[in-house]
């Protein structure tokens, strides 16, 4: 029996291949499951004579070794005792890491230091990872100014992960300067929360 995963913009597709359902034979079985956010998109199973359309929690299709398709529904029960391992098997989720500067600098401010450790830590704990560090700045100087320093400040976060044992093309460094604030000021003025890099591990 094989079983796996396949993410869709909104939900999980659990696939096992290789079952015998009762007197049904299954060749393989395809259940729709909500995404992280509870969202459920949808899903098209090609039949032989006709296609299922999976468009709600725990919604199956059972394909058999003739090629058709019948649609039921699984319990939560169901899934865990068929999926168990491929959904053991899938990688950590997403997490997210914000890191705060002092003014016109590269340094970050000491009330963000747990967060980093943080940050190191899980990407040490991660076997496979994928780093998007992105670098901002407030309102005060030039853009172009700010567009210098935010990459500087993504690149200092990117040197030390590298420092940490990270290879440099796991991690991508960009810097956005004051476009993307996260809030919004007038012109010139400072403000503390908008002097960031965000960081996301994968």
């Amino acid at each position: 029996m094989r079983c796996g995963i396949r993410h869709v913009r909104y939900g999980l597709i659990l696939v096992c291949a290789g079952l015998l359902t009762g007197c049904y034979s299954t060749k393989e079985r395809v259940v729709l499951l909500p995404g992280e956010d509870g969202q459920v998109g949808a899903v098209a199973v090609q039949g032989k004579e006709h296609t299922e359309i999976l468009d709600a929690p725990l919604t199956a299709a059972l394909i058999d070794t003739r090629g058709q398709v019948k649609r039921g529904v699984v319990d939560e029960a169901q899934v865990q005792e068929t999926f168990a391992r491929a959904l053991a098997a899938q990688p950590p989720k997403p997490i997210s890491f914000t890191l705060y500067f002092v003014h016109d600098s590269t340094d970050i401010v000491p009330a963000s230091q747990p967060t980093l450790e943080a940050l190191f830590a899980e990407v040490a704990r991660r076997q496979a990872v994928e780093v998007q560090v992105t670098g901002h700045t407030d309102r005060v100087g030039t853009d172009a100014y700010n567009d210098r320093l935010s990459l500087s400040r993504a690149e200092t976060v990117r040197d030390m992960l590298i420092q940490r044992g990270l290879r440099a093309s796991f991690i991508r460094a960009v810097g956005r300067g004051e476009r993307e604030p996260l809030i919004p000021t007038p012109d010139e003025q400072p403000e503390p929360r908008n002097r960031r890099v965000e960081v996301i591990v994968r």
